[in-house]
């Protein structure tokens, strides 16, 4: 047991143990996390593959403060209010239209928009590029 415990608490220091992304200036929140404004703990610029780059504070991370995936969430790509191409497709049917985004969404998240030409709320899901595919 005591062996047991000796290395799961070995490995644990060896994963913790390892350098972590802090930032290197204020970051606000609702700002990206660049290499710019983070730093592994060593000093170097953490790499574009980092999985923490480009993601979004949740609240201010000051000098120092680690980034984590906790105290940050994927970039919003729809934001309240903004004018948004809504599209609907099945088969080789493609209906486009515009509408406003009535709430935020990353990637691949629900959002509600009102479709400005017959003010009907439609429910869809944030593509890549910003186009939301209504359900």
């Amino acid at each position: 047991m005591s062996t047991l415990f000796a290395l799961s608490f070995s490995a644990y220091v060896a994963l913790t143990g390892a350098s972590s992304v802090v930032a290197s200036e204020v970051i606000r929140a609702g700002d990206l996390v660049t290499p710019v404004n983070a730093a592994w703990e060593t000093g170097d610029a953490p790499s574009m593959e980092e999985p923490i780059i480009g993601r979004e504070a949740k609240r201010t991370i000051y000098a120092g403060q680690p980034v984590t995936m906790d105290n940050t969430r994927p970039a919003r790509l729809v934001t309240r209010n903004q004018i948004v191409t809504v599209k609907y497709i099945q088969g080789g049917l493609e209906i486009s239209t515009t509408g406003r985004a009535l709430g935020e969404a990353s990637l691949n998240e629900p959002v509600t928009v009102l479709n400005l030409q017959s003010r009907q709320m439609v429910q869809g899901i944030v593509q890549e590029s910003g186009w939301v595919l209504a359900q």
